[in-house]
């Protein structure tokens, strides 16, 4: 995360990039021309600017010292205005900041806003956990089907509350059942609302510090593109997973998405066993870690009978790599 300056105080913005108007001279020229007004060592001195006049285009022919330039400035900005500047950089191009102009009234928050504010200040508070915690366990038995296991696996995150409000957009187009939404603990957490309003209270109190902490944790997920889970894959069985994209931000819609899927057991006879599964468009990685190279051989010689369950579901492995953890 880029650093705030301590000069960029509440209402500050910054301003660029500003064009100096010189019509005698080409527009590259004109730049460096008005960069020279202002003397080497002059970053951060502070000028005050008047707007002269506004152009079709919505920018703003404004003076400053005895330089006149043209930027873009927020909307309300009129003709006559003063605006207090503070200059930033002369290279690639003049930048300035613009600070709160006398008299301007100071941007006030929504109800809902506010509400979030208080969720968000809330949770951090209660030092809410970036993982979402399993309430039952996934499955009855490790006896039960494959099938029933990716039913169950599927279920727990999307019931989980993360992605309540994109299923809220799904039930609208009707591509998501009433009864599948009202599963989501903000949808529940509604309908205990309708019954009783008197639940209702404008900020986060303990009887609502569950849902507090789901908020943390969607913004969380939004982040980071992973999900976290830990709680018990059956009765007695600790697992912990994660569920993350790893397609870069801004690519191409040609590029084929990727996913990575990791669980983590400790396992009776095994031990301490970590899977990892990366799913690029077709093509299938797998990599497990073992605590012992007993354990890693003994999974090892499941390879094939693994493999073949892939074809047969239509996903073929394309490399499955086994070894002993490395201890630090």
């Amino acid at each position: 995360m880029t650093p705030v300056r301590p000069e960029m105080a509440a209402g500050a913005r910054l301003i660029t990039p500003i064009e100096a108007l010189m019509p005698v001279l080409p527009l590259a020229d004109a730049r460096e021309e008005a960069s020279r007004q202002f003397t080497p060592g002059a970053l951060g001195q502070q000028f005050q600017g008047k707007v002269v006049s506004r152009f079709d285009d919505g920018s703003f022919l404004v003076r400053i010292a005895d330089a006149v330039v043209r930027m873009l400035l927020p909307a309300g900005t009129r003709t006559g205005d003063l605006l207090p500047l503070t200059l930033m950089s002369r290279e690639p191009q003049l930048a300035f900041l613009l600070g709160a102009q006398p008299g301007a009234a100071m941007t006030s928050l929504s109800s809902t806003g506010r509400l979030i504010d208080n969720l968000l200040h809330a949770a951090q508070q209660n030092g809410a956990p970036d993982t979402v915690a399993g309430k039952a366990v996934l499955v009855a038995s490790p006896a039960m089907s494959t099938a029933q296991i990716a039913v169950a696996l599927r279920d727990t995150l999307s019931f989980s509350g993360l992605f309540y409000e994109a299923h809220v957009r799904e039930w609208a187009n009707g591509n998501r059942s009433l009864p599948e939404l009202m599963r989501e603990p903000q949808a529940q957490a509604g309908h205990a609302l309708q019954a009783d309003p008197a639940t209702a209270l404008p900020r986060p109190d303990a009887n609502n510090t569950a849902l507090t902490q789901l908020i943390s944790q969607q913004l969380n997920t939004l982040e980071q593109q992973r999900v976290l889970w830990r709680g018990e894959a059956w009765p007695g069985q600790a697992m912990e997973w994660e569920v993350g994209e790893d397609t870069p931000e801004g690519s191409s819609r040609d590029m084929q998405p990727s996913w990575h899927s990791e669980v983590r057991f400790e396992l009776p006879t095994l031990g301490t066993v970590a899977a990892t599964i990366r799913l690029t468009g077709e093509h299938l990685h797998i990599q497990i870690h073992a605590d012992t190279e007993a354990s890693a051989s003994s999974l090892r010689a499941h390879g094939a009978q693994l493999s073949d369950a892939l074809d047969a579901a239509g996903i073929p492995l394309d490399s499955l790599i086994v070894k002993q953890h490395e201890r630090a």
